[in-house]
């Protein structure tokens, strides 16, 4: 996973909780974000498994972690489980 992908992966974390912040992230919309979450933490949890940088680890684990906390959010709000 390059660093471009990473960049790209914080920033739409980042989107999506700041979504969270105003209320805007609620409906059917969301059922995308969620399934964009799991492909995220599916290829995170690939990345922090096959990298050998010590350093880019908990980075990569922080990422999981926050794209774990919006789709948990997301799945409270829409009363769902994927």
């Amino acid at each position: 996973m390059g660093r471009a992908e990473i960049n790209h992966i914080g920033d739409y974390l980042g989107d999506l909780e700041e979504g969270f912040d105003l209320w805007v992230y609620q409906g059917p919309p969301t059922l995308g974000d969620l399934n964009q979450l799991h492909v995220i933490i599916e290829r995170l949890m690939n990345a922090i498994y096959e990298t050998y940088d010590q350093e880019l680890k908990p980075l990569l684990a922080t990422l999981e972690y926050r794209a774990r906390t919006c789709k948990h959010c997301i799945e409270a709000r829409l009363a769902v489980k994927n």
